[in-house]
């Protein structure tokens, strides 16, 4: 007999296993880094890895499997891919996996499930959960438990599709353990990655019409979400052409560079970005739903006519209509709305006069450090130091959302990493990793509250075995800043928001990592001396 923490007796594994087609399915789509823990039930996963070149990032909660692959994703350009055994493995994981659709972004979770025909027999074996497939999809674009392993290898190529050519939403496939360790009913050349296609255009009218809104306007803005980040640099291109102010979200930032002279950055939650974009006479709205965690409430209705392209029709109808709207790729549109642009403008639309941003910007400055001026201070001196290369990995804290998404200039997309929308806490450090796994060779710097970071503190663990070179500079407000101010607004007498703290120095040097101590006057010297450090280092930050 097993006890119920042992693996039970297996007979001898086929040569190729379903797990193995499904591992050569997503390793020919270039995915080479897997996150998550292994498990009695998961383990058959894991055999091929080594073979098929495919690294495995054992995290020390499912939760951060699942962050550390949405910061790899993000850096690398493919989805992430979580590991995960049945039961509460799974479900730890699915914060990450929430988060992962509400920013609209690639991510495959794969897990075992039950053998064919146990199912919702409630007989108290191992893992036992009612209906996990059913609790995933009710957080994610899809998920299924599949049938054969030739269903979950189709389910790998239709997501790897709809990722490129719709909103990009998690997904999970359950495959039950007989299927799982069973022989593979996929030939190898099944497995092979398939033609994804090219972007989708625009209607060639709707694209006409919207060229000749952006041609008549003498003050268009451009608001770039995330969806714009696939037009790369062929949408500055077009904000030079129209010489348009380019403002971006969360999501967006760095959709152009932002020490561009026509970058605003991504503050629309300021509301002197929300005064300017009332004053353009065409809005340019790509690839974003202009959501409400964006806006902080604000109203951003211009002058003129409000445009907006994205690949999902339900998104150009949320939050804001549009009078003119162009369904499509960005990755196409944008290339389509410069052609257009040349042929409706000719010489005029190339010869516009470059707006003075200085005042508008000067001023979205200063309203930031009007909201925060410490955390603006903080994260000023930390920018100087940095190199302009860093990744800057945030959490759902102040200093990211009142800080960093102002004062951090981010030279390229997914330069930050953040979760505006699902704005979940335990992100920035383990997202961090992800980041550094996927770039090597680039500095990645984790900033972020005390509060978040003991939400995954284990994650410094992870960090240390895996020996990043990873700055991670904790701001210590004595707990949940942000709760006990809106506490206080409310006349509330603040209540379970005032922690009591680690010493952190001590607790990173237990991991094994670097720990370090700063004041605001040492701040620049003791980050610069952080950076130089060869694993992961901690300073803490007290203010």
């Amino acid at each position: 007999m097993t006890t119920q923490t042992e693996a039970p007796e297996r007979t001898q594994h086929p040569e190729r296993t379903v797990a193995r087609a499904v591992l050569e399915t997503l390793r020919g789509y270039g995915i080479n880094t897997v996150f998550g823990i292994p498990g009695t039930h998961s383990l058959e996963f894991y055999r091929p890895l080594r073979e098929l070149g495919i690294r495995a990032i054992t995290t020390r909660h499912e939760q951060g499997a699942s962050y550390g692959a949405d910061g790899w994703s993000q850096v690398r350009g493919l989805p992430g891919v979580v590991i995960t055994t049945s039961g509460p493995g799974l479900l730890n994981s699915l914060s990450g996996a929430a988060t992962a659709y509400a920013e609209s972004r690639p991510m495959i979770l794969l897990s075992p499930g039950r053998p064919v025909g146990q199912d919702f027999r409630d007989i108290g074996s191992l893992h036992e959960t009612k209906n996990p497939s059913a609790a995933v999809n009710a957080i994610v674009g899809q998920s299924r438990r599949v049938t054969s392993g030739a269903e979950a290898v189709t389910m790998i190529h239709d997501a790897m599709r709809d990722f490129t050519h719709s909103r990009p939403r998690p997904i999970h496939i359950e495959i039950p353990l007989d299927i799982l360790e069973g022989p593979a009913d996929v030939p190898v050349s099944a497995t092979a990655p398939r033609p994804l296609g090219e972007p989708s255009p625009a209607p060639e009218a709707d694209v006409a019409a919207a060229a000749t809104a952006l041609a008549a306007a003498s003050r268009p803005v451009i608001l770039a979400g995330g969806g714009s980040l696939a037009a790369g640099p062929r949408l500055l291109e077009l904000a030079e052409l129209l010489e348009a102010p380019v403002i971006t979200t969360t999501n967006g930032k760095g959709a152009i560079p932002e020490k561009h002279r026509l970058s605003l950055g991504a503050d629309l939650r300021l509301s002197t970005a929300h005064s300017f974009l009332r004053t353009a006479d065409a809005l340019l709205v790509i690839g974003s739903k202009v959501g409400e965690a964006e806006l902080w409430g604000g109203d951003i209705t211009p002058q003129g006519p409000i445009i907006r392209v994205d690949i999902m029709r339900d998104q150009m109808l949320c939050n804001l209509t549009p009078d003119i709207e162009v369904p499509g790729n960005s990755a196409a549109v944008v290339p389509q709305l410069l052609a257009a642009l040349r042929a409706e403008g000719g010489s005029t639309v190339g010869n516009r006069v470059a707006p003075d941003l200085r005042e508008v910007f000067d001023a979205m400055d200063n309203e930031g450090r009007q909201w925060a001026p410490d955390l603006a201070a903080l994260n000023e001196t930390i920018m100087e130091v940095v190199p302009d290369n860093t990744i800057l990995a945030g959490d759902s804290s102040q200093v990211t959302y009142m800080g960093s998404t102002t004062f951090f200039r981010a030279p390229a997309p997914h330069s930050l990493l953040y979760m505006g929308t699902y704005a979940t806490l335990g992100y920035g450090l383990p997202a961090a990793i992800g980041a550094k796994l996927a770039a090597p060779d680039r500095p990645v710097v984790c900033l972020l509250g005390d509060g978040a970071l003991m939400f995954s503190i284990q994650e410094l663990m992870t960090a240390v075995e895996l020996e990043l070179d990873l700055p991670i500079i904790c701001v210590d407000n004595g707990g949940y800043g942000e709760i006990r101010q809106g506490m206080v607004d409310r006349d509330i007498d603040p209540l379970a928001v005032d922690l009591k703290q680690p010493d952190w120095v001590q607790l990173a040097e237990a991991f094994g990592a670097t720990g370090l101590s700063a004041t605001m006057a040492s701040l620049g010297s003791t980050v610069e001396q952080a950076l130089s450090i060869s694993g992961p280092s901690l300073v803490h930050l007290r203010i």
